[in-house]
């Protein structure tokens, strides 16, 4: 895997840390502010390799889209692609974040019925009250359906890969390695997110949980409605 990948994700994740720029900030801007950002740090890649002048300078092309002191390029070619990499990044995410808030504010949650508080497998009451024969005055439970994340499921995998390191190390090469590898925190983060990253895009689950279950009486309207709906 290209090592750009890993430096862009540093930066990415220097930029929240250090700048402050949180998933929160970068929302507010709506118009590819972002991308256009990037597209700058870009430019001016191009404009190194090509032996110009641009990143002394300091200033920005025309199209950069905040103040001209936010702009900071640097001589090195690589470290403008690592900035670029991780506007563009930021981008991305901020687009997915809007799309599933714009899903999310047209769709109702889903509520799930049990007769027993752990089999939650019915989405409509009287569907479950015929198919049980329940009476009013049974209880039942009722809960909100929230589809599983796989990020639910990826808490201390970085431990996991740098403890399996240590061992091949060891095994491999003996008392020598037995410090390696030797990451530091940010490091260790980006690793987290790398595997997060990973996992939200190839392993989502098909199942589900439910949340904030309670207690419901059956009333005889509800008998009512399943036996004649």
């Amino acid at each position: 895997m290209s090592k750009a990948i890993i430096k862009a994700l540093e930066e990415r994740l220097r930029q929240i840390n250090v700048e402050g720029f949180t998933a929160a900030h970068d929302d507010c801007y709506t118009q590819g502010q972002l991308a256009a950002a990037a597209a700058c740090y870009a430019c001016i890649a191009e404009d190194v390799l090509q032996g110009g002048k641009s990143a002394l300078d300091g200033q920005p092309p025309a199209f950069w889209p905040w103040d001209d002191a936010w702009f900071k390029p640097s001589s090195d070619p690589k470290r403008n692609i690592e900035k670029a990499m991780a506007l563009l990044a930021a981008q991305y995410d901020a687009l997915e974040r809007a799309e599933k808030a714009a899903s999310e504010a047209t769709t109702t949650p889903d509520i799930l019925w049990s007769t027993n508080d752990e089999t939650f497998n019915h989405d409509d009451l009287q569907e479950l009250i015929e198919e049980r024969q329940l009476q009013a005055g049974d209880t039942v439970y009722f809960g909100t359906k929230r589809h599983a994340q796989a990020t639910d499921f990826t808490t201390n995998l970085d431990e996991l890969v740098i403890e399996n390191m240590q061992l091949q190390a060891e095994d491999d090469a003996g008392e020598v390695a037995e410090d390696y590898p030797s990451a530091s925190e940010p490091q260790i983060q980006v690793l987290q997110t790398l595997i997060e990253g990973w996992a939200a895009t190839y392993c989502e689950p098909d199942f589900y949980q439910v949340l904030n279950t309670q207690p419901y009486t059956l009333t005889a309207s509800d008998i009512e409605e399943a036996i004649y709906d």
